[in-house]
């Protein structure tokens, strides 16, 4: 299975159960998952609360320096330019970069010191087996969540706008079906290649924060520092894996510590420190906690941007008063009653019918057989695979050269 049929099948999952289903009985319950209860700051250590207040200055000094003085020099569109072609692990380094990003190129190219092969393999096995699902999630569930940190979403909206969603829907996309590639590290792959280009973007994002912006230092630390790209990648291992069992994936505990691993590795190409992601799935879980308890709240801009983005890919799909109420069920089913509620998502009927639509089709999946929506439906699902694939075009990952607004 190709990477654009992996991020297909998951887009046609997310628009079948959107609309594929027609079942209007009462939701069976959905298959329990990890018992889950979210700690409070006060049950943090003091130790871990400063060395988390810590990782707010800190973000990717080296590709950083290497992206300000490529700016500062007029060169982020050649930057762009020159890197337009280099998509895959075996392709060489392009000629023509400055002599700062090369270096820092070279420095993305290979695992770290202790990557788990054996672990790294079967985590990878897990991931290809279940890809529909994780893709499914990593889009419907990981993406409005990442909206809980401030910092974050305010620099997401910064680049892009508080409408302007699919791009980064596009390279989210692209940049889950990287990972899932069958041999992502090998010359092929694009393991090594994306996170290296994702970590220049987000210096370019901080150079602009900074320059055309009015970002606030004090108060939020650094742009898309440690402590956000903490928050995030603890959304895409530990959060993810305990989410999937609303997807009828029920992993066992080596399975999930093979497949964390697998995270971790790409965590850290990701640019995320070597001690900031801790090395079992258990201290994850622990740590995630705790960035939780001390750096999420929901802002009345994060929720807006949620609810906007729900409403855009929901009106590629048909008229907003027919689409929006079903695909909000979708993400609340995904995210839960607390942060749906705390991004003010409506209710509807919708909410009991979901996880029924959302059980069906992936244990008939798992079962080898496909629900059959009506053909209407079917076209539906397929417009809407098309725009959520930025309409055919794979999405590049550029480094944006202005803020929105600035452009």
């Amino acid at each position: 299975m190709t990477r654009r049929h992996i991020l297909g099948a998951a887009a046609v999952a997310g628009a079948t159960a959107l609309l594929g289903s027609s079942t209007t009985a009462s939701a069976a319950q959905a298959a329990s998952g990890p018992a889950s209860s979210r700690v409070t700051a006060d049950d943090i250590a003091p130790e871990e609360k400063s060395y988390l207040e810590g990782l707010k200055q800190i973000a990717d000094p080296q590709c950083d320096e290497a992206v300000a003085e490529a700016f500062e020099r007029g060169q982020g569109a050649a930057v762009n330019e020159a890197l337009k072609g280099w998509k895959s692990n075996g392709q060489a380094i392009p000629e023509g970069l400055p002599a700062k990003v090369r270096d820092f190129l070279e420095t993305t190219r290979q695992l770290p010191s202790w990557a788990d092969p054996e672990a790294l393999a079967a985590g990878h096995r897990f991931g290809m087996a279940h890809a529909q699902q994780i893709s499914f999630a990593a889009v419907l569930d990981v993406t409005p969540e990442r909206m809980r940190f401030p910092a974050a979403a305010a620099a997401i909206i910064g680049i892009e706008g508080p409408h302007d969603n699919k791009q980064g829907f596009a390279k989210a996309l692209r940049a889950v079906g990287d990972i899932l590639h069958k041999e992502p590290y090998g010359p092929d792959g694009a393991a090594f290649v994306t996170p290296a280009r994702v970590r220049m973007a987000h210096s370019a994002v901080r150079y602009l924060l900074h320059t055309e912006g009015h970002w606030d230092t004090g108060k939020w630390g650094q742009p898309i520092n440690q402590l956000d790209l903490l928050a995030e990648g603890s959304l895409f291992t530990s959060y993810l894996i305990d989410h999937l069992f609303k997807l009828d994936v029920h992993p066992g505990e080596e399975e999930a510590e093979h497949y964390f691993h697998e995270c971790r590795v790409g965590g850290y190409l990701m640019g995320i420190t070597e001690d900031g992601m801790p090395p079992t799935l258990a201290a994850a879980r622990k740590r995630a906690a705790a960035v939780d308890a001390v750096h999420a709240q929901v802002t009345p801009q994060s929720a807006k941007y949620v609810k906007a983005t729900i409403e855009y890919f929901s009106t590629l799909v048909g008229p907003k008063e027919i689409t929006v109420p079903p695909a909000t069920a979708l993400v609340r089913y995904m995210i839960g009653d607390t942060d749906a509620d705390a991004f003010d998502l409506a209710r509807s009927t919708w909410d009991t019918v979901v996880p029924t639509a959302v059980h069906g089709f992936f244990s008939g999946t798992q079962a080898g057989g496909l629900p059959t929506p009506s053909a209407t439906m079917t076209s539906l699902a397929i417009q809407m695979v098309q725009r959520a694939m930025n309409d055919g075009k794979e999405a590049e990952l550029t480094m944006p050269l202005h803020l929105y607004g600035h452009r």
